[in-house]
């Protein structure tokens, strides 16, 4: 559906800036928002399951949506139209214009051009920030949105692309700390309702923090974990100040996922998540950090050796809400029963051992039940039942397991087999988080 939008949205130009002059302002943003929407959803979906988008940055050239709530401009184009607000479409406007390859490689691309996801080009001569006179607002938040989800596909274009493998590793490094400095910038240029890292009592805005909280981190997981494994197999020989990088990034991946878990009571409450968490994405958000602390405990927590106990409580909480969350969502009970099961592999390597109330009842590679089928196709908790369909599969092997130690062309080139047993390496693990 997502790919369908975007290609709709094409169709329609939407990706582009508005000249009619036909068109007011306020029908022009409405677009433009739109197009922002798509383009949040098809990155976010990018990233859950690993897959490119169907679009690329340098494509568009509509504005970033106006942090202003639609409210106000919806009925009327009088307040869209104020000195402030055309001010704040200009920058908008001046932003959408720059490229979308700001740490590219290529000598051929200017350093000073920016990308939209960059939050320095919001700031004036003075430093001000043109958005710090701006209430706060849903559409303010939503510009956040969409800077993060640019720089998130940035990052994944910079990292993960085919191309990196003809790279150095030190070009790697270099890449990794350039899209760190632009995911700073994002940081620290939030204005202080959505600033995430520090505690508030304003209670309208924490929904919107939180989210941009899982974003963040999610972000920070997909740029170190390239560094999350045992580098001296691949590059024996590499100095120690490569080595010093390898290691702080790959500890800052694994602070970021204890964060995300962090963001969440140590007693799962799947309620009260559904009203203050992103509850659309919260198993790929959860199944991301596990995989990570997984992977960390796996290797013997040789990135965090003093801490092994504290990564492997996380990561048993991490499970613990997906066993509660697992009740009424098929996706989280598939989550819980893959990550159960990996627990139960990784936890002896650092001499500890799970919780038996978390163990996954029966056998891996056994289904989910699913429920009866209603008239409508559909069980009582809106799930599709599969006994309702009636088209013939006669002849076909149905698929009812799922592989977690998938090589990719990434992972092959960086880590390769175990010498020791000529098989796939522990830090394949991370791609669990592919499956959701």
């Amino acid at each position: 559906m997502s790919g369908i939008a975007v290609r709709q949205a094409l169709t329609l130009g939407l990706n582009l800036r508005n000249q009619d002059r036909k068109l007011t302002d306020s029908s022009k943003e409405i677009r433009y928002r739109v197009w922002w929407a798509i383009a949040v959803t098809e990155r976010t979906l990018s990233v859950m399951t690993g897959r490119p988008t169907s679009f690329v940055g340098s494509d568009c050239s509509a504005p970033l949506p106006v942090p202003l709530d639609e409210e106000s401009f919806m009925l009327s184009d009088e307040p869209y139209t104020t000195p402030a607000v055309n001010k704040l479409r200009r920058t908008s406007t001046a932003e959408s214009r720059s490229t979308d390859t700001s740490f590219s490689t290529s000598s051929s691309v200017s350093s000073r051009h920016k990308s939209p996801s960059d939050s320095s080009t919001f700031k004036s001569p003075g430093g001000h920030t043109e958005v710090d006179n701006v209430a706060p607002n849903i559409g303010l938040f939503f510009l956040y949105v969409a800077k993060l989800s640019a720089l998130n596909d940035d990052i994944l274009r910079q990292l993960y692309r085919p191309p990196v493998l003809d790279q150095s590793w030190a070009s790697v490094q270099s890449m990794r700390s350039k899209c760190h400095e632009r995911l700073e910038r994002w940081r620290l240029a939030l204005p202080a309702i959505f600033d995430f890292t520090k505690s508030q009592q304003d209670r309208e805005y924490s929904r919107a923090r939180i989210c941009l909280a899982f974003s963040y981190y999610s972000a920070i997981v997909i740029m170190n974990r390239p560094f999350l494994c045992k580098m001296e197999r691949k590059i024996p020989n590499e100095s120690e100040r490569g080595r010093g990088i390898d290691q702080a990034n790959a500890v800052s991946c694994i602070s970021a996922a204890r964060s995300v878990i962090d963001l969440l009571p140590d007693q799962p409450d799947p309620v009260g998540m559904s009203e203050e968490t992103p509850w659309w994405n919260m198993v790929h958000h959860l199944m991301q950090a596990v995989t990570i602390l997984m992977l960390e405990l796996s290797l013997g927590a040789t990135h965090w050796p003093n801490n092994a106990k504290e990564l492997l409580h996380m990561a048993e909480k991490a499970v613990r809400w997906l066993q509660a969350m697992s009740s009424d969502d098929t996706a989280a009970y598939r989550a819980w029963r893959l990550s159960s099961e990996l627990l139960q592999k990784v936890a002896p390597r650092v001499g500890g051992r799970i919780d038996d109330r978390l163990r996954w009842p029966g056998p891996l590679d056994q289904d989910v039940p699913m429920e009866p089928a209603t008239q409508d196709g559909f069980g009582s908790s809106g799930y599709f039942s599969a006994s309702s369909t009636t088209e013939d599969y006669t002849g076909y092997e149905p698929v009812t397991t799922w592989e977690p130690l998938m090589f990719t062309s990434y992972d092959n080139y960086l880590f390769g087999s175990d010498p020791s047993t000529g098989q796939a390496s522990p830090s394949q693990l991370h791609q669990a988080q592919r499956w959701n």
